[in-house]
């Protein structure tokens, strides 16, 4: 059980674990729409995984310029603006007129999305003491609870009120803002706002082994995201175009990144615990790939277990790649963690785009056979992270 020295400490941990759960909501709304999308536009694969690659790619890549914003003026803005844009923006994707306006909204909506990764997971850094990797995996487990419900809860808007009405779907995040809006602004702040270097100057000055660990951490980060992403993407038409009614599809979501986020409570609740939390990484990495390449040869009951067992041995390793970056540097933590978090999956994002293509002339299951190539080769490189480490210290 993890001992608070401040009850303030316990509301910055509620506060981050609230805004990530209802702030992640908004950034699977896509998901839950896709099968909806591609038959209204008649959308290829290439131009769903750009739907994807958009979202990601806004809630991910842009985490680094976030996470040094967050870093030198403090959390607050950003836990605030975070929520009240991603609602605003992402509800807008029901009643936009075209294709092009839906990317626009997504891009707009999910910046929103990324505001609010760093701090979030900074906030272990600050107040988990020696459970840093226990209270890192609980605000993670929000933003899984809310990314889990999210697809799930535009499908419940749609099939109820229809398309038109996704509007209503912002009354959460709207909320949210209001509710941070009402807290002391000296409840967030945090210790990085006394850091003088910048991570910038910190990357420029690395030794070459500790670049080789942050490198390596990314690559694990980045092999988990496409494959999840690429899931995503690709699951909800494989899945419909099996049988399988959309509402189902959103329960099927819903429990594969729930499952996932408990399997990141419990491998963040052994990484306080172990000292080679890259070997956990590499067994949720290397499990999951059989089970994901398993469920396409399987009957379709069978193939959902597959499908979410996957789900919670590849979810369950973010929040051990953040911890071990973090550890890297304990100075600029809310950077670092943008930099799994962030970089990663908008590079994870942007690759997807690319199996969109060749999922149009492959078919969705080679597809996604290719991109478990990436986990495999990224479990093997860590085994060279304990060697880097040894001759760094």
């Amino acid at each position: 059980m993890i001992k608070f020295k401040k009850g303030l400490n316990k509301t910055k941990i509620f506060l981050s674990f609230s805004t990530h759960m209802v702030t992640d909501t908004y950034a699977s709304f896509i998901i839950g729409l896709i099968p909806i999308l591609a038959v209204k536009l008649e959308l290829s694969l290439f131009l769903v995984s750009i739907l994807t690659s958009v979202n990601f790619i806004s809630n991910s890549l842009t985490q680094p310029a976030f996470g040094y914003l967050s870093d030198k003026y403090g959390i607050r803005y950003f836990l605030i603006a975070g929520p009240l844009a991603a609602s605003i923006f992402i509800s807008l994707l029901g009643v936009s007129p075209g294709y092009w306006f839906i990317l626009v909204f997504l891009f707009l909506g999910n910046l929103g999305v990324a505001a609010i990764h760093p701090p979030t997971a900074a906030t272990a850094s600050h107040v988990g003491g020696s459970r840093k990797g226990l209270v890192n995996s609980i605000i993670s487990f929000g933003g899984a609870v809310g990314f889990s419900l999210g697809s799930l809860f535009v499908i419940f808007i749609v099939s109820k009120l229809g398309l038109k009405f996704t509007p209503l779907a912002a009354i959460p995040g709207i909320i949210m803002a209001l509710v941070l809006i009402k807290f002391d602004s000296s409840i967030f702040l945090t210790e990085t706002q006394k850091v003088k270097i910048s991570f910038i100057r910190k990357i420029k000055s690395l030794k070459k082994t500790k670049l080789i660990l942050l490198l390596l951490v990314m690559f694990a980060a980045y092999s988990r995201d496409l494959t999840v992403l690429s899931m995503l993407t690709f699951m909800p038409l494989y899945f419909t175009g099996q049988g399988v009614q959309l509402i189902n599809f959103g329960y099927i979501i819903m429990v594969f990144i729930l499952i996932g986020g408990i399997g990141g409570l419990f491998a963040g609740y052994y990484s306080d615990r172990i000292r080679k939390r890259t070997a956990v990484i590499q067994a949720g990495l290397s499990i999951s790939i059989p089970l994901f390449f398993l469920m396409f040869k399987m009957p379709l009951s069978i193939s959902i277990i597959l499908f979410i067992l996957a789900g919670f041995f590849a979810t369950s390793t973010l929040p051990l790649c953040i911890r071990v970056v973090q550890d890297i540097f304990p100075g600029n933590v809310s950077l670092a963690s943008s930099m799994v978090m962030g970089v990663s999956g908008g590079t994870a994002a942007a690759t997807v785009i690319l199996v969109g293509k060749i999922a149009d002339y492959t078919g969705i299951i080679k597809a996604i056979n290719y991109v478990l190539v990436i986990p495999i080769l990224a479990s093997l490189l860590l085994f060279l992270f304990p060697l880097v480490r040894s001759k760094y210290r």
